[in-house]
């Protein structure tokens, strides 16, 4: 990944030094230029090496549209729940298995449970098996765990690769 990184500023640089232009718009440009070098080159390699940097920087950008997503459907519903009247929500507090996870992942999926309104992670149990989550509209259960495999599976693949 490091390797994928350190490539992909070298062609930037170099895109840059050949065009001598450094705006803003430039960079940008020569930024995606760059990425579709090394995605093509991924492709072309079979995904190893820097082309692995790009297949990851793809499944990152793709988790990032995804969570931007729920981010902003969940803003929605907290909102709706406080401009009307009357008490829709129902809270429940569920233990979510996070079972075979590093610690680098389980703190990201908690930190992308936390961020999304309506959910909280509250606790991690001493076996680091169950991650305890507040969630304000947990009427059914199966839906919300449902929706939470959904947020761990796109995390895990789009960020991690797995």
């Amino acid at each position: 990944m490091i390797q994928g990184f350190l490539v992909h500023l070298l062609l930037i640089v170099v895109y840059l030094a050949l065009t001598a232009d450094v705006s803003f718009i430039n960079i940008a440009f020569a930024a995606i230029v760059a990425f579709g070098v090394l995605y093509v080159f991924g492709m072309a390699s079979g995904g190893v090496g820097v082309g692995g940097y790009a297949a990851r920087v793809a499944g990152l950008c793709g988790f990032v549209v995804y969570f931007i997503r729920i981010l902003i459907v969940a803003n929605l519903q907290v909102a709706y729940e406080i401009l009307t009247p009357g008490y829709g929500m129902s809270p429940r507090l569920v233990g979510y298995s996070v079972a075979g996870l590093s610690d680098v992942q389980i703190t990201w999926l908690a930190n992308s449970i936390t961020l999304t309104p309506g959910t909280l992670s509250v606790d991690l149990d001493d076996d680091r098996d169950l991650l305890y989550i507040h969630a304000m509209y947990g009427e059914d259960r199966e839906a919300l765990i449902a929706e939470l495999d959904e947020l761990k599976e796109r995390l895990l693949r789009g960020v991690f690769g797995e």
